[in-house]
């Protein structure tokens, strides 16, 4: 939380070195969000739901931004593989990263459901539909998806194995 104790960026985790990097180039070439730009909401729909959710439950649960976007990600990577073929091995990866690095969140099927209804104030959603952006591939980002059915109750089961 102390930026001002960090002498040099390049001591702090190499993955959020390089999350910084991308960013910084995404946003200086769309600097309004008009395209590209949207790549940098992968696992935000989710992601900000769930810190919506914890910061209005009542429960004494803290979670951090960074543990709800990671959270967000493991979960729209999920959606990634079933919907637009993210290979298993990067969807492994990606979980496995984030979970060697935040703490699993238990989800109760009570949390699981108001955060899907959460879902519906997200400032990504145009015409009623929810939007997220997924991934064939890392790298290779599909924008403007919409979930149907009950895949979002699946991601949660698999967050939660």
């Amino acid at each position: 939380n102390n930026l001002k104790a960090v002498s040099s960026f390049e001591k702090i985790d190499p993955l959020v070195y390089e999350s910084i990097s991308i960013k910084n180039e995404v946003v200086l070439e769309d600097p309004t969000e008009k395209g590209l730009r949207k790549i940098l909401n992968f696992g935000h729909t989710l992601g900000h739901a769930i810190e919506s959710y914890y910061l209005e439950s009542d429960d004494d649960k803290m979670l951090l931004h960074g543990e709800a976007i990671a959270a967000g990600m493991v979960l729209e990577a999920w959606l990634s593989h079933q919907l637009h073929g993210l290979p298993s091995k990067d969807l492994e990866d990606i979980k496995n990263t984030f979970l060697q690095r935040y703490p699993k969140i238990l989800f109760s099927k009570q949390d699981i459901e108001q955060i899907i209804d959460l879902l519906k104030f997200d400032k990504k959603n145009a015409y009623g539909q929810i939007n997220f952006v997924l991934l064939r591939a890392i790298g290779d980002p599909v924008l403007d998806v919409q979930i149907k059915g009950n895949l979002l109750q699946r991601a949660f089961a698999y967050y939660s194995e």
